[in-house]
């Protein structure tokens, strides 16, 4: 009886090791979003930041969703012709949200502060390569322990758990 109960706790942690430790969730597909916003006319064509439209990633955890009012903030005279912006004045005309719909997320359980990284000096890039040159937004990293393990080992940083889980 003892060794059923071994063998079943040596496999549980064996199974919990390959959660942690696998690389995180597939690749997102693209998804569809209510504004075509093309990050590579925004990002590279017109060189702006990544937190003029994000711009909490440098004071929050989160790396918010731009509102219409950001959007706004241009387009109330940038473009206004093009059908994109159409919609995003529909939406100001409305007073309503932007419904962006989610790309890049993380499991509950992983505490993952922009604003810790994005003032460490980790450039956006990092973490979502290829966005510069993306449509919409897309996910081209896959997140996982792995991965973070990786990025923290190679710059010397705490691998310490609860820094990240909580």
């Amino acid at each position: 009886m003892a060794r059923r109960h071994l063998d079943t706790a040596i496999s549980l942690a064996c199974l919990a090791l390959t959660f942690f430790l696998s690389p995180g969730a597939a690749f997102a597909e693209t998804v569809p979003q209510p504004i075509a916003f093309s990050h590579k006319n925004h990002v590279t064509v017109y060189k702006m930041n990544c937190r003029f439209c994000h711009s909490s990633a440098n004071k929050s955890q989160y790396a918010n969703l731009p509102s219409v009012e950001k959007c706004m903030m241009c387009h109330r005279s940038i473009a206004t012709d093009r059908p994109e912006v159409k919609k995003i004045a529909q939406y100001w005309n409305g007073k309503k949200p932007i419904p962006w719909n989610k790309v890049i997320d993380v499991p509950n359980h992983v505490y993952f502060p922009h604003n810790k990284m994005v003032n460490a000096g980790i450039p956006c890039l990092t973490c979502h390569p290829g966005m510069d040159q993306a449509g919409t937004a897309v996910q081209n990293l896959e997140f996982g322990m792995g991965m973070c393990m990786e990025c923290h080992r190679e710059k010397k940083v705490t691998i310490d758990c609860w820094k990240c889980h909580y």
